[in-house]
Formats: C-alpha cells, sequence, structure tokens
C-alpha cells in the first residue's frame, strides 16, 4: 500500500516538475525570441525550393562510380579539388562539370542554411539553458494552439 501511494506521489511530482519547467521555458525571453525566428523561418520556407535541393543533391551523389569514391569525396577537406583529380571515379564528363555542379549545389545548401541561421544560433542558446526535449515539446505544443 505504501509503495502505490509512493509510486503516485512520485509521478505527481514529475509531472508537476514537467509543467513547471514547461511554463518556465514559455515566458523565458530566449525562448520567445527563438520561437518566433523558428516560425519565421517555416513561414519563409519554400517546399518546393526544397525539393530542388534534394533532386539536386540526389542527382550529384549518383554521379559517383561506386560508394568508396563517394565516401572518399565527403571526407576530404578540398573537395573541388578532389572532383579535379579524381573526376574518373564519376561519370562526369569533364573536371569542370563536376565541380560547377558541386559548387551549385553547395550555393543553393548555403542559402538554406543562412536562411535558418538566426533560430538555429538561438537554439544553440537555449539548449545550454533547457533540456532539448523540453524545447521540442514546448515549441510543439505552440504549433497546437
Amino acid at each position: 500500500m505504501i509503495k502505490i501511494k509512493n509510486i503516485i506521489y512520485l509521478l505527481l511530482l514529475v509531472i508537476s516538475n514537467n509543467v513547471y519547467s514547461q511554463s518556465s521555458i514559455v515566458n523565458d525571453e530566449l525562448y520567445l525570441k527563438y520561437e518566433k525566428e523558428y516560425f519565421k523561418y517555416l513561414e519563409n520556407m519554400d517546399t518546393q525550393e526544397l525539393q530542388k535541393i534534394d533532386e539536386a543533391e540526389g542527382a550529384f551523389y549518383k554521379m559517383f562510380k561506386d560508394g568508396k569514391a563517394l565516401k572518399s569525396f565527403e571526407k576530404n577537406k578540398d573537395q573541388m579539388r578532389w572532383l579535379e583529380k579524381n573526376f574518373s571515379k564519376t561519370k562526369f564528363s569533364t573536371a569542370k562539370e563536376a565541380q560547377v555542379n558541386y559548387s551549385d549545389l553547395f550555393s543553393i545548401k548555403q542559402k538554406q542554411i543562412e536562411q535558418g541561421k538566426v533560430f538555429s544560433e538561438l537554439l544553440d542558446e537555449l539548449v545550454k539553458k533547457y533540456e532539448p526535449s523540453l524545447i521540442w515539446s514546448t515549441l510543439k505544443s505552440r504549433f497546437e494552439e
């Protein structure tokens, strides 16, 4: 009987603690900035643009003749130079074609990263104060409102 009572108390404590911590994060100025930037990013995100990035990325990586070449490319610090020296390990007709293709893909991805930079930096700061699961559950609960 006492064990069940203790379990119930513990459960109530955990629930109340979670409710309290979520209410404190909701009023946190840093969280409110993060939430604003996150929703702004979502509003500005173009799904067609994301699909175009996925297709371009898929098309680029399919041009590697095998997985070993792809791994070597990904591990290399200077990927443009790798393409110049090893384009024969790809299905591109010239090294220049491979480099232009990669450069275009890299530019598109950098643009996407830049668009999400503000909310990413805010998230990095938030994670120092709150558990990531609390941040996500709070954000998710605000979606449902």
